[in-house]
């Protein structure tokens, strides 16, 4: 598959390919591919009316709360997009979109505003966790159900959420950290996938954000849960129908990240193609390994 087109054309086309090739997967990358075409909308709306100037003010950085104006810039396309999901999402998926649809504009904002990343603590718990701390919202009612509810609540806002936050990163000239950290420079997230691209006789390993989708160079041998990096510590799942995405667990913390391998395959596009591998999310399961941070979807 050649790489022409945008970052958004590549990711849809790669999921199509990777659904013909592996059946057992055709069924999440075939919603990953309508959800990004979607998404891509999206974008191209934020492109075409904010300009770069909306983060210019932001040092680099994602702010840590949804301002007004992002609000308002935001919830206008809620209801599109719970009209998508009632169409294209699974009947859990579409029975919660259509509860959302009949919410307010204010439960939509604060919805999203609940799963927003900037803090790196937002939403990161079901509602209950921290019941204590303050009065339910009526967001909370919605998500109090069961953890599936919660779980449906998390995607709706950051499928939303996603190509937003991308956006910004992308023009918010955030530099590469001195000192090599396993979370996002630009919004904090937690690593998706680790990333091995050619370098001299080698390769290079870097992260890629579960949220913002941006890279950022990470140590080659070093857990980006806990940061261990001793070698007996760490090691390495493979499977043949993977050749180029592997398993990396930590034996300190159990935590493990699948590094898609761009040497063995240059036309991989790691957010997709560690979504494709389940085997490896099955057989790290398995073995007691917890991913160090799910995708959007929740895989």
């Amino acid at each position: 598959m050649p790489r022409t087109g945008n970052k958004w054309d590549r990711r849809i086309s790669r999921a199509r390919e990777l659904a013909t090739r592996y059946p057992f997967a055709a069924e999440i990358l075939t919603f990953y591919s309508k959800l990004s075409a979607f998404q891509q909308g999206f974008y191209s709306r934020f492109e075409s009316t904010l300009g770069a100037g909306r983060v210019s003010a932001r040092n680099g950085h994602l702010s840590t709360e949804l301002t007004p104006h992002e609000r308002d810039d935001l919830v206008p396309q809620f209801k599109a997009f719970l009209s998508f999901l009632m169409l294209e999402g699974t009947s859990a998926l579409a029975g919660f979109a259509h509860g959302l649809e009949k919410g307010t504009h204010g439960e939509w904002a604060e919805l999203l505003m609940r799963f927003w990343p900037g803090d790196g603590r937002r939403g990161n718990e079901p509602v209950g966790a921290n019941e204590t701390e303050r009065e339910p919202t009526l967001v909370d009612s919605r998500l109090r159900g069961n953890d599936d509810d919660w779980k449906l609540g998390r995607f709706v806002a950051l499928a939303l959420l996603q190509p937003y936050v991308e956006y910004l990163a992308e023009h918010a000239g955030t530099r590469q950290p001195v000192v090599r950290r396993p979370v996002c420079p630009f919004c904090g997230s937690k690593p998706l996938a680790g990333v091995l691209r050619p370098e001299g006789d080698g390769a290079k390993r870097s992260l890629v954000c579960s949220f913002c989708y941006q890279e950022w160079d990470y140590l080659r041998i070093a857990c980006p849960a806990c940061e261990e990096s001793r070698d007996d510590k760490m090691c390495v799942y493979v499977a043949s129908q993977f050749e180029h995405v592997r398993v990396e667990g930590c034996e300190t913390c159990r935590a493990y990240i699948k590094t898609v391998d761009l040497t063995k395959d240059g036309l991989a596009i790691p957010e997709v193609d560690e979504l494709a591998a389940i085997p490896l999310t099955l057989w790290a399961a398995e073995h007691g390994y917890a991913k160090v941070c799910c995708n959007t979807l929740g895989v």
